[in-house]
């Protein structure tokens, strides 16, 4: 709605933008409308992708798929943009993963709408942000969550879109199945090792044990980084072997963890 209302302004732009590629922009609020609603707004389409995200909070999720599969739609791509959740459980400490794998149960249990997931891993920035913890530039330190050999992939936004346009095209087409990209596939030893030879000092390497992570859960139960930290402290359903996704096989350029850093100057 804001930005169907701008008239000036980067919302503006882009929406004048979609409009010179014949795209139109459909009006909805995904947080207080229902399923019903949703689901009005979702049916006149062969496909949905879903690029939400987690804005519109718990249950978000779940209702949308509700209203993809109540409009009929033929294909979706749910918000998945992630780690593997069927790899990682309940229970793993974050709320919305729970709520991801019960996305996936719903779109097994029905046959009329196909669906593709395509699994991430973390988004690039995100692993070098300072709210996660586990890169301190200030402090030249790198913290492993739950063991050095433990492995984290990652992906750029911008890559996503790239690839899930790829993935959607292809031919023959993906059905009821997870697609898997990578931008890279490190263990945190190679993380240090990487930030090491990017800072050009020795880096402080910090080891932060599930229990640790767990009492900084409990300590600060309100702390988003440390569930998360505590969520990627795991030997699966976090990482995956670059080798083994849809771009190294399609022979797809993607930004690497070192690019990125490269990217981003000091």
């Amino acid at each position: 709605p804001e930005a169907a209302r701008a008239v000036s302004g980067p919302l503006r732009a882009r929406r004048d933008e979609l409009a010179r590629l014949g795209i139109a922009v459909v009006e909805g609020d995904l947080q207080q409308s229902g399923v019903d609603a949703l689901s009005v707004l979702l049916r006149g389409f062969d496909a949905v992708i879903n690029c939400s995200g987690f804005v519109g909070g718990a249950g978000t999720q779940i209702k949308i798929t509700q209203a993809v599969l109540q409009a009929g739609v033929a294909r979706y791509f749910p918000w998945q943009f992630g780690v593997d959740y069927d790899v990682v459980g309940k229970g793993s400490g974050q709320p919305v993963w729970d709520e991801q794998l019960e996305v996936r149960h719903l779109l097994r249990a029905q046959s009329a709408t196909e669906w593709v997931i395509v699994s991430t891993g973390i988004f690039t920035s995100y692993l070098f942000d300072s709210g996660f913890g586990v890169v301190d530039a200030e402090r030249k330190t790198v913290r492993a969550l739950g063991d050095w050999q433990y492995a984290v992939t990652l992906t750029t936004p911008e890559d996503i879109g790239r690839l899930t346009a790829a993935i959607f095209f292809h031919r023959p087409a993906f059905r009821n199945q997870v697609v898997y990209i990578a931008g890279d596939t490190l263990t945190y030893r190679e993380l240090a090792d990487l930030m090491q030879a990017h800072w050009g000092v020795e880096v402080n390497r910090v080891l932060l044990d599930k229990e640790r992570l767990q009492a900084e859960v409990r300590n600060h139960p309100h702390d988003v980084g440390a569930k998360y930290r505590l969520a990627f402290a795991r030997p699966d359903g976090v990482a995956w072997d670059k080798a083994n996704t849809f771009n190294v096989r399609q022979g797809m350029a993607v930004t690497t963890a070192g690019q990125w850093l490269a990217s981003q100057g000091g």
